[in-house]
């Protein structure tokens, strides 16, 4: 209905503006070939005429089109600005909130009270066992870098969190009787670069809780790489340590955690693959530092 309303619309505009023209030149121009030939009059009018008509009507729909669409911009880049300031207020409130849940777990151990006793389990178990001793020093290094404070945007130096991989890793190794089948690879400079913290050391730790690492011939595989672009890839693979559904959903819980914080810090800069096929699970993880 907007259709044929609108192309009635035009055909009147052009009907009225021939009756003005034709008015106007009758008083105001030359009426002399109308008595005597009037097909002279029509040849020379309307054809003129016409062209005059739509030379017009589409000079004015391109200035209301230009006059539309300047608003319709300004209207837009309104509409993107409110939401810019909406998602900046939102990631600084989840910001705020994950710095306030992490000062939260910060506040109920006393660091102090605690390095105080380990150091005092370390120098008691050194006089028994270097092994223990050091399995000792190594366990209170990460729970140094887990309390230790971040910056004042919320991440840690990248090549700290490397060094408590590594760490693990060692502490890992003496835990168990067997021995652990784990490749650990680490390429490019980590020290020019910050993290937030804890999100390597998690996808870490999940090697050992899920992973089968005891497997001479399926051995593990973690490979750290920073590339000049300031491009970090995590990428892990191990055999699956059960196929029953309880240790998939602690994992899907942690890398659910490990997802919400990556979106707080990193939306849009990083890309989270996992691969469960068969007896082995591979692990991806690429971040834009």
């Amino acid at each position: 209905m907007r259709y044929v309303t609108g192309f009635l619309a035009f055909v009147s505009l052009i009907v009225l503006f021939l009756v003005v023209k034709c008015i106007a030149d009758y008083f105001l121009g030359n009426p002399q070939p109308m008595p005597y030939d009037p097909l002279i009059f029509i040849r020379t009018f309307f054809p003129r005429n016409i062209a005059r008509a739509f030379y017009f009507i589409l000079l004015g729909t391109f200035y209301w089109s230009a006059k539309h669409i300047a608003n319709y911009r300004s209207q837009a880049t309104e509409a993107e600005k409110r939401q810019l300031i909406i998602e900046k207020e939102k990631a600084e409130l989840e910001a705020q909130l994950t710095k306030s849940r992490n000062a939260y777990l910060q506040q109920q151990i006393n660091p102090h009270m605690l390095f105080n006793a380990l150091n005092f389990v370390y120098n008691s178990a050194q006089k028994y066992s270097d092994d223990a001793a050091h399995c000792i020093w190594l366990l209170s290094e990460i729970m140094r870098f887990s309390l230790e404070e971040a910056n004042s945007d919320g991440k840690i130096k990248l090549d700290r969190e490397v060094e408590q991989i590594e760490n693990l890793i060692a502490i890992n190794r003496y835990r168990f009787t067997e021995p652990l089948y784990l490749k650990l690879e680490v390429h490019g400079d980590f020290s020019r670069y910050k993290i937030i913290p804890l999100i390597l050391l998690t996808l870490t730790e999940n090697l050992f809780k899920h992973g089968n690492l005891t497997e001479v011939t399926s051995t593990a595989v973690l490979i750290l790489t920073m590339d000049e672009t300031g491009k970090l890839t995590f990428y892990s693979r191990n055999l699956n340590k059960s196929k029953n559904g309880r240790p998939r959903q602690r994992k899907a819980l942690g890398l659910q955690n490990i997802r919400l914080r990556m979106d707080s810090f990193y939306k849009g800069n990083y890309k989270l693959e996992i691969i469960e096929s068969g007896e082995f699970y591979e692990l991806t993880l690429t971040l834009k530092l």
